[in-house]
């Protein structure tokens, strides 16, 4: 119950509604401004499809596991959405016991917009101070490589932070056509497998061989089969057809796949109870052990050369299955 005195609320027996109170929902700006952001959305997938159909394999490598764009990729993108830059001198900073970083610093202009970036890299990056397992002197450090590293990274940043499409993911270069397999690989120093795992491991590849028939195209073929997935947008996101590219954490996965596969096909093609002596025995006299072909760094491209192919090689070289 409401009383008005010459048109103004003067006592209220109940709850008075105000604009605070209608849901912010019911609001038309805030709608506009929902729909204004799906279409930013939908222009940013298409920026960055868009931007990844300029590059190829040439221009990513993959360092420690993620996808990163080199100066011949950040280039061919700023040329196709027009940008440009201006990049100060860089600046040599001391990090103590000889070791040193370069940072460059600029600016990057797209239309009317124009945003300030940064690029950094460090002797005491694993990429330039570890080797084998053991560190480099800086000394031993080329300076120009840093230099060149803060450079690249530069452009990546300013780059890709303009166009907002930072932090590509693999799915993203496979729906480009660009597969982690073909890029070139800097591995970061990372804990030796366990046993447990490396054991698994051989047996994924001794079952994989034997359901194959020994044919190592087709044995690669199997293990891609179980190694791939879905990607978030439905896409499936091709496997490894090396069982030394798997990791630790795949391993086990992969190995309880395989052997139940395993275990189904030895049911499947296990001899019957009265088959003759002779069909039982067909496979196994005066024949030879089974040979896997051999393969050269020539024959592989570098990246993916670990021991050779499906088959692997043991520890005295050899790449036979007896």
């Amino acid at each position: 119950m409401e009383e008005y005195n010459n048109g103004e609320l003067v006592q209220s027996h109940g709850v008075v509604t105000t604009a605070a109170d209608v849901p912010v929902l019911a609001d038309d700006h805030i709608i506009a401004i929902a729909e204004t952001a799906e279409r930013r959305v939908e222009a940013m997938s298409r920026i960055k499809k868009a931007a990844l159909k300029v590059t190829n394999a040439n221009d990513w490598t993959n360092q420690g596991g993620k996808p990163y764009l080199q100066v011949s990729g950040s280039e061919k993108i700023a040329r196709l959405f027009g940008i440009s830059w201006r990049i100060d001198e860089p600046v040599l900073y001391d990090e103590g016991e000889g070791h040193y970083s370069y940072t460059y610093k600029g600016y990057f202009r797209l239309g009317g917009a124009e945003i300030e970036a940064i690029g950094s890299r460090s002797s005491k990056d694993p990429f330039f101070s570890k080797r084998s397992g053991s560190n480099v002197p800086p000394s031993e450090i080329d300076r120009n490589n840093v230099k060149k590293a803060a450079y690249t990274n530069l452009l990546g940043n300013g780059i890709t932070r303009l166009l907002g499409i930072r932090n590509m993911t693999w799915e993203d270069l496979s729906g480009a056509g660009i597969e982690s397999s073909n890029l070139s690989k800097v591995e970061y120093d990372k804990p030796e497998m366990s046993n447990e795992a490396k054991s698994q491991r051989d047996s994924i590849r001794t079952m994989i061989l034997e359901m194959a028939g020994g044919n190592n195209s087709k044995a690669q073929d199997i293990l891609e089969d179980f190694t791939s997935f879905p990607a978030k947008d439905g896409t499936m996101v091709k496997g490894k057809r090396l069982v030394e590219r798997l990791s630790e954490k795949a391993v086990p996965v992969t190995y309880g796949k395989v052997k139940t596969a395993y275990e189904k096909w030895q049911r499947e093609n296990k001899p019957q109870d009265n088959a003759s002596d002779k069909d039982n025995k067909r496979s196994t006299k005066g024949k030879e052990p089974l040979s896997l072909p051999q393969y050269s760094e020539e024959d592989v491209p570098q990246d993916d050369y670990e021991g050779g192919y499906l088959g692997g090689a043991n520890d005295t070289g050899q790449q036979t299955i007896e």
